[in-house]
């Protein structure tokens, strides 16, 4: 596994290879192709994070610089996939970061869930609103993993809007659906998730 890049801030130029090529240069051994891919993939990855912490509360003790160099960690393993755009990378991404953070919050979790220390996030639809209630993120978590049962599309897709920040169009993209599918999903997971949330 190569190291994390300490350096984020090289200008890869017009020239460097892709992400796709440079993962392939990783899974022959080349790991000088770490530094170039962090380098393509910290603006993306720190955007995802940043979208992530805006709906988490403020006392959040895991920083989205570290979130993102664990999700680019768990991104480049050895079954790293063949990124085929950018909304696929966001999906991948969201996944790991989902899973940074539910595993973050285990650990933080000495506290009764839902004390003052506990970790949440709110069902936002991105439109800036901020009226919703805030959820505790392994609540969140658990509730997402029974959805699954139910309708496994609907739980990816409120897993890409929740832990991606992607938009309807880009989760189509990334699922093959329709924005339309996607928004009436996204209405029905988000209902789901409330009333299962709820106190």
């Amino acid at each position: 596994m190569p190291e994390i890049p300490v350096s984020y801030d090289r200008d890869v130029g017009e020239s460097a290879p892709s992400p796709t090529i440079l993962l392939q240069r990783l899974r022959e051994g080349d790991d000088s192709a770490s530094g170039l891919l962090f380098d393509q993939l910290y603006p993306e990855l720190h955007l995802i994070a940043q979208r992530i912490f805006r709906s988490q509360n403020t006392g959040h003790t895991l920083q989205p610089t570290v979130l993102v160099h664990e999700a680019y960690m768990k991104m480049i393993g050895t079954d790293a996939p063949s990124w085929e755009s950018r909304a696929h990378f966001c999906n991948v991404a969201a996944r790991a970061m989902r899973q940074i953070l539910i595993n973050h919050a285990r650990d933080k979790s000495a506290a009764k869930r839902g004390g003052p220390d506990a970790h949440r996030v709110t069902l936002h639809d991105g439109d800036g609103s901020g009226d919703e209630a805030a959820l505790d993120l392994l609540a969140l978590d658990e509730a997402l993993t029974q959805l699954e049962q139910v309708s496994d599309r609907q739980a990816r897709i409120a897993e890409l809007k929740l832990f991606g920040g992607l938009s309807a169009q880009e989760i189509g993209e990334a699922l093959g659906i329709s924005k339309r599918s996607v928004e009436l999903d996204w209405k029905m997971a988000k209902a789901w998730l409330t009333r299962r949330l709820a106190p």
